[in-house]
């Protein structure tokens, strides 16, 4: 070989791996650039599905109770019932009028004595349970249980509590077997004349009920 050819060669060595080195580099160039692109797309589309999962709504759960209720035709036996119900009177309407006596209620009646507003009596009045036995004796010794049960008397006839009551007469009515009472609130706002009766074995019973204007005269 000659000398002009080796140097020919040494001198084209070095350009063709200077070529390749250049070829090299842009082809790692070329690689880096779409590793990035494609990373890039990667990344914004994991984006964009977080996004949208975030954005999706949340479908509700409807449970039966909020579902409209199908009408339901009745069946023969319930239209049945129904027409019987119907028919049955109502309690007020079955139940037959009480009367007057009946239900207890007080009648009330004028009075030709000025003192007298009016005269309450009730039939249905009943003895004042006692606790005596054997022969009865009236008594108008205020600390004996004939007068306790003559005040317990009165007390529930008039409505006025013991401890609001001012007795101002009791007395014999007539018989041994009859009293009279004379009393009134201790603002002296209600006042009454009580008649009542003794009836063996039971106890005293209210007869009349008279609602006094004023205590002059009353006793």
């Amino acid at each position: 070989m000659s000398e002009r050819q080796t140097r020919s060669g040494r001198h084209l060595q070095p350009s063709r791996n200077k070529k390749l080195d250049k070829l090299l580099n842009v082809l790692i160039g070329v690689v880096v650039v779409l590793i990035i692109i494609t990373a890039t797309y990667v990344f914004k589309w994991q984006d964009d599905a977080d996004q949208a999962v975030k954005e999706e709504p949340v479908q509700e759960e409807h449970s039966g109770d909020d579902e409209k209720e199908v009408e339901k035709e009745p069946t023969d036996e319930e239209t049945e019932d129904l027409a019987v119900e119907e028919d049955k009177p109502s309690e007020e309407e079955s139940e037959p009028e009480t009367s007057q006596e009946e239900q207890g209620t007080a009648e009330e009646s004028a009075s030709d004595n000025p003192i007298v507003e009016k005269v309450i009596t009730n039939k249905n009045w009943q003895p004042t349970p006692t606790t005596q036995t054997g022969q009865h004796v009236s008594s108008y010794d205020d600390t004996s249980v004939d007068w306790a049960e003559k005040v317990a008397t009165v007390s529930t006839v008039t409505g006025i509590d013991q401890s609001n009551m001012i007795i101002w007469r009791m007395q014999n009515n007539g018989g041994p077997n009859s009293s009279i009472a004379t009393v009134s609130t201790n603002d002296k706002s209600q006042m009454y004349r009580v008649s009542m009766e003794w009836v063996d074995n039971e106890g005293w019973k209210p007869v009349k009920l008279e609602q006094l204007n004023t205590l002059e005269g009353a006793y």
